[in-house]
């Protein structure tokens, strides 16, 4: 077992030397772009992954010192000495046995959405890193969006009034992955690969309990044995209501929007359709490349983003849990918020099986 990092130890002067556990597109388009971009802070110490190959092209684009791959991955990578974080951006399956590992070998760990496949393997999760006093950082992207940080300030500042209802909205065509799809190992369909984002973002903004669910799940396009649509509405007390929706079969690219109404005033946020640029394309010249995750199309009217690691929260994000790791502080989410998403869709499944029948809250 490895010598636990202490706090005193991760200085300002010292990068933080960082394991990633996966080496798929959240990685390769997101989370690696940005720990580049904050410079000497931190230090991309090993990466692992099943697959020698792919293990290899990844270390290589990127510069990384050590690759892990096989079986025995999780287990070498978290043991490794040199490593003080490790972040968890496996298949779902994956997350609780990647968590134990990087915890017993004291490693502080950011986990990329969902925490879990349901409540008990969230729960089991949040007390393993409790029981051995890791740092522990849920990682829900949207939480930093900055019209969401801006929102959310906001609504504390009293500029809404009173909050009556938040609808929370996350779409596209369908994962890039073919484990999405397999109900065990993904542990359910778009209502637990989207609905975490949509249903966590509007807690955090109504900031109150969630005391029931009312859920409708269906498959209407992928031929597949888990839903590829759903909407989720979570009660409140004082009676504010949020209204989650998601999709596996919306075409045009990823669509991200949300609404927040008060007794007082309306936000409307888009940050996927607004992005300040317009580009018409008949496709047949070069150089038009990647326009926005899930795009669909390189012809027509598009919406290309500048920077989606930034808009999408990313950047910000993981600036966020470094510096409170590094500082030895509790962020403001952790596999505590993450445990409450889990139960939140475990009664929404439960209410969707019952024929759309309000399911009571009972929060651990």
């Amino acid at each position: 077992m490895s010598v636990p990092h202490t706090n005193s130890e991760l200085t300002t002067l010292t990068p933080l030397k960082i394991g990633l556990l996966g080496n798929g597109f959240i990685l390769d388009t997101f989370h690696v772009p940005v720990l580049r971009n904050l410079g000497q802070s931190v230090e991309l110490t090993a990466v692992a992954g099943r697959d020698p190959g792919k293990v290899e092209i990844f270390r290589k684009r990127w510069g990384i010192r050590t690759g892990y791959s096989g079986e025995d991955c999780i287990e070498e990578l978290c043991s490794n000495p040199e490593v003080d974080i490790v972040i968890v951006a496996l298949p779902n399956y994956l997350h609780l046995k990647a968590i134990q590992s990087a915890a017993e070998n004291h490693k502080h760990v950011i986990c990329e959405k969902p925490l879990a496949r349901n409540a008990k393997e969230a729960l089991d999760a949040l007390n393993i890193v409790q029981r051995y006093g890791v740092i522990h950082c849920y990682a829900e992207n949207q939480l930093f969006i900055p019209q969401v940080v801006k929102s959310r300030q906001l609504i504390r500042d009293g500029a809404l009034g009173k909050l009556t209802g938040v609808r929370s909205r996350e779409a596209h065509s369908g994962p890039h992955s073919a484990w999405f799809y397999d109900a065990e190992k993904a542990g359910g369909g778009v209502l637990l690969d989207m609905g975490c984002h949509s249903i966590e973002t509007a807690r955090n903004l109504i900031g109150s309990k969630p005391v029931a669910v009312d859920a409708w799940c269906a498959t209407l396009q992928h031929k597949i044995a888990i839903e590829d649509n759903s909407l989720v509405l979570v009660k409140y007390e004082g009676e504010c209501i949020a209204q989650c929706e998601n999709s596996w079969t919306t075409k045009g690219g990823l669509d991200i929007r949300l609404e927040i109404y008060g007794t007082e005033g309306s936000i409307f946020i888009d940050v996927t359709r607004e992005t300040g640029m317009r580009l018409f394309t008949t496709g047949k010249g070069k150089g038009v490349g990647y326009i926005i995750e899930k795009a669909d199309q390189t012809a027509g009217w598009l919406f290309p983003l500048t920077s989606e690691a930034y808009t999408y929260g990313y950047f910000d994000e993981f600036s966020y849990f470094l510096q409170t790791i590094r500082s030895g502080e509790r962020p403001f989410e952790t596999f505590q918020d993450g445990y409450v998403v889990n139960q939140i869709m475990d009664e929404a499944y439960k209410s969707a099986r019952d024929a759309n029948k309000w399911s009571t809250l009972k929060l651990n």
